[in-house]
């Protein structure tokens, strides 16, 4: 048994590379969630979630922690995470498949060396 304040790291890294398409509909699934003011139809790859007002700041950590656990990713590790810069549902995509392909390179350079 381990204790509940210690780290579970995943056994396997992410088997499926997340498409744009799949992250686009989590993500679109939770800001409908989160917020009852917009259908998931009216969400594109452009709107706003922080500056229209959709969201809120507590919904971004929400939307950080969500991402980090849907994906098995670190977003703080390869990109700067804020609600500037996390803002349109594009703009959090790309990060989603910078980090992907970043902990991907980090774990295939991890088992070379082994």
């Amino acid at each position: 048994m381990t204790a509940w304040f210690r780290s579970q790291k995943p056994e396997a890294v992410y088997a499926a590379v997340p498409t744009e398409d799949m992250i686009e509909n989590k993500l679109k699934a939770f800001i409908t969630a989160k917020s009852k003011l917009v259908a998931a139809s009216d969400i594109d790859s452009n709107t706003n979630v922080f500056s229209s007002g959709l969201l809120d700041s507590l919904s971004f950590i929400e939307l950080v922690l969500f991402i980090e656990k849907e994906f098995q990713i670190r977003l703080s590790k390869t990109t700067d995470i804020n609600m500037n810069t996390m803002d349109s549902i594009g703009q959090i995509i790309k990060a989603v498949l910078k980090c992907v392909e970043a902990e991907q390179a980090a774990h295939n350079e991890s088992v070379v060396r082994r």
